[in-house]
């Protein structure tokens, strides 16, 4: 996959249900939506032994990769590796799949032996694994809907619910216990598009107050987990 730009806002829920009321009849909804028009996605973020991740998102280090392992619905019959790139401002992502087999191994600190056939993506986390001493520290919980569009090969989602957990042995479990890392009634919309967002899509996200943020739900998230975790585990 090559770069995209990606660009972040936060809006309120007012301003959420106007710009989906706007998006509807302008881009196709995406396939994952059940019947309240959005889908729950859990992921399982990984730092080194010198907390780097965290740091460069923090310092807003302009060429930086993170692991990731991301299931749908709280559900472990889809579950997928993927290593995010980020450079200038732009993002890409390689992914590939992981058994439950594999993803518990992983969790649990294991590296198998390496094979040559395996995935690039799960090559690379194995070796950061062995070198850098790789694991999974944060566990980033939303609900996510989503429009798409072919021409700018375009992609508008909206974010509710953002919320952590710490407790990296429930991340394959239907239901866990997380904690909310933003105010109430707060969402995370991002717009990612090829090269150019199609004027008509730039016209109907237009509200006149929405202002462009860095925000990373994965340093949010870390930090909250970890504030909480001075009083006891999620």
């Amino acid at each position: 996959m090559e770069y995209r730009v990606e660009e972040k806002y936060v809006c309120t829920e007012g301003e959420l249900l106007i710009l989906t009321g706007r998006l509807s009849p302008l881009m196709q909804e995406d396939a994952h939506h059940g019947e309240e028009r959005r889908y729950q996605i859990r992921s399982l973020y990984f730092d080194d032994y010198e907390n780097s991740c965290f740091a460069e998102t923090m310092d807003g280090v302009n060429d930086r990769k993170k692991f990731r392992i991301r299931i749908y619905g709280g559900c472990a019959d889809k579950i997928s590796l993927e290593v995010k790139y980020k450079l200038n401002g732009m993002t890409r992502k390689d992914s590939c799949m992981l058994t439950e087999e594999q993803c518990r191994a992983i969790m649990a600190g294991k590296i198998p032996a390496y094979k040559k056939d395996a995935p690039k993506v799960l090559r690379m986390l194995y070796l950061s694994m062995q070198t850098m001493l790789l694991r999974p520290v944060v566990i980033v919980q939303y609900e996510r809907t989503a429009f798409v569009n072919k021409a700018g090969n375009v992609r508008v989602t909206f974010d509710r619910n953002i919320s952590a957990s710490a407790d990296i042995r429930r991340f394959l479990d239907p239901k866990i216990r997380v904690l909310p890392v933003m105010e109430k009634g707060k969402h995370i919309l991002e717009v990612k598009y090829d090269e150019v967002l199609p004027a008509y899509i730039a016209q109907a996200l237009e509200t006149g107050r929405l202002q462009q943020t860095p925000y990373s739900k994965y340093k949010e998230c870390r930090i909250a987990a970890e504030a909480y975790n001075t009083g006891g585990m999620l």
